[in-house]
């Protein structure tokens, strides 16, 4: 699950009349320098993605006008003078031939004047209208260079699609990476990313060395912004108030921005802009002003002068944490598991009755309280819990609830709908309210629920009930299969006021050699 933040309020006097919600991520080529929330979400990257497939039709730039080009990176408006002048361009016989190739789906001028001139005048819908006219073109034009089917580029198998998925790859040094896609508007695959995945491939944009084909291509769009949008739209006038600077916009609130590099950012800077809005740019452009801002930029605002701007957030500024204790306390009130030794404290010296110190021992089962199992607790070794890895216990994770009748198993359908973004995964049931009190009914884990988790990379899993099995269950099927697969296990946790979202775990297991489990203190503490 993917938490937008709040960037932005809009008050009409002392009311909040509108509030935008949505995410900023900045990457300056090494790292994300900047964020407002939690980016791992992932997203269909749509038209931010045109620039990266130009790039991959591996065609000459310098084959025809530049300016020809720039409609193939843009989403243009389709204004009466930018269709007069695409109808000039693609006169020839190949051209001709190409227009019978479009998968394109005829639509309506998004230039508000050409569209009710197309209507009032009963004019017939065309290619030429469409946002991703030229993009198209420009790929049937690497199909019939590299003799490639002209009939199905649009499908996720086709030598050109995996070029551009390969070509994104190679950018984020990820060359293994499937990634997943869905299919665009314009009904070709487009690649599902993080949000600052996107921004490094947009600081790659503004960062690329002269006399490359990507800096061809941001010169490009900067030297036509008009080809990239239309008139009054917010990429075209962010890049004509700000020079060198690149600006998309993205299908369904999303903007990309490029820095060329400076000496305040030596390697360039990648900015990527959702908003939960639906395709809403001016709230984009809105909503990231104060980080413009904050790097000496021009911004683009547009808004009734009756409202009064609150933001959410400050630029370049570290949000404080909170940290929340998912350790139940550990006292003679604790349950542990029927037929366990119970926890018990017993005080040796005490300061309060004239001692110079105090000093107290403990007996317990060592599964009390928020606890991990180790391997040795089910499985006929020797690998104690001094055994296993301490990076396993500390590290992003995602907290999912999932909520069930009493005495059920989480199953693998239960994350139908449910993306698992992190390697560690806490499940919330409360299933198990009280940790004083022991409930035999309290949820677990199916074995093919283990199964899916390890498949998604999970390398922890915990859960708010005494074990990961069921109450009755002799035979351990969850124990078994984490164990087999390498994955380590938090169980008893606390998360009655812990939201779903992403958090970094910190669960450290006591050193205890051959020890079947050992106690933790476990907490969150929000990204």
């Amino acid at each position: 699950m993917f938490e937008s933040e709040k960037l932005v309020s809009l008050y009409r006097e002392n009311f909040e009349e509108i509030r935008i919600y949505g995410e900023i991520v900045v990457h300056d080529g090494e790292r994300v320098v900047f964020q407002t929330g939690d980016h791992l979400g992932q997203f269909p990257m749509r038209s931010l993605l045109k620039p990266f497939q130009l790039l991959a039709t591996g065609l000459s730039l310098e084959s025809r006008e530049l300016e020809k080009w720039a409609p193939c990176v843009g989403s243009i408006s389709a204004t009466e003078n930018q269709v007069s002048e695409l109808k000039k361009w693609y006169t020839d016989n190949l051209s001709k031939k190409f227009l019978s190739k479009l998968k394109l789906t005829l639509q309506l001028p998004a230039d508000e004047e050409n569209r009710a001139r197309v209507r009032r005048q009963k004019e017939s819908l065309s290619p030429f209208f469409h946002m991703c006219f030229s993009k198209h073109m420009a790929i049937l034009m690497a199909c019939e260079k590299e003799g490639w089917n002209l009939e199905n580029y649009h499908e996720k198998e086709h030598p050109f699609q995996k070029r551009f998925i390969k070509t994104i790859s190679d950018m984020l040094d990820e060359p293994r990476r499937d990634f997943k896609t869905v299919v665009d508007g314009c009904k070709l695959p487009s690649p599902v990313l993080t949000l600052s995945e996107m921004a490094h491939l947009y600081q790659k944009l503004g960062s690329a060395p002269t006399g490359t084909t990507l800096a061809k291509i941001r010169q490009i769009m900067t030297s036509y912004p008009e080809w990239v949008g239309g008139p009054e739209r917010v990429d075209t006038l962010l890049m004509k108030k700000n020079i060198g600077l690149v600006a998309k916009e993205g299908a369904d609130g999303l903007l990309g921005i490029a820095l060329p590099a400076s000496p305040k950012y030596p390697n360039g800077v990648g900015v990527v802009v959702k908003v939960f809005s639906g395709f809403h740019m001016k709230l984009a452009a809105l909503a990231v002003s104060p980080l413009l801002q904050a790097m000496g930029l021009n911004t683009v605002d547009e808004y009734s002068s009756d409202h009064r701007l609150e933001y959410h957030y400050k630029a370049f500024q570290k949000r404080v944490s909170k940290v929340t204790d998912i350790s139940p306390s550990l006292s003679e009130k604790i349950a542990v598991w029927p037929g366990d030794e119970p926890f018990q404290r017993k005080i040796v010296m005490d300061t309060l009755k004239g001692n110079h110190l105090t000093l107290s021992n403990i007996s317990t089962t060592l599964h009390v309280g928020a606890h991990t199992d180790a391997v040795n607790h089910t499985e006929a070794t020797k690998n104690g819990i001094d055994t296993h890895s301490i990076e396993t216990y500390c590290g992003r994770c995602q907290v999912i609830e999932i909520r069930k009748g009493p005495g059920t198993l989480i199953d693998k359908n239960d994350f139908e709908g449910k993306k698992i973004l992190a390697k560690r995964v806490l499940i919330k049931t409360l299933s198990f309210p009280n940790p004083h009190s022991f409930n035999e009914d309290f949820m677990s884990f199916s074995k093919c629920a283990i199964d899916f988790l390890a498949s998604q990379g999970v390398v922890l899993v915990g859960i708010d009930t005494p074990s990961i099995d069921p109450f009755s269950s002799k035979e351990l099927p969850a124990h078994h299969a984490v164990f087999q697969h390498g994955v380590a296990i938090l169980e008893g946790i606390v998360l009655v006021d812990v939201e779903e979202g992403f958090y970094h775990l910190s669960s450290v297991p006591l050193k205890i050699a051959g020890g079947d489990a050992s106690p933790v203190r476990a907490f969150l503490t929000s990204i």
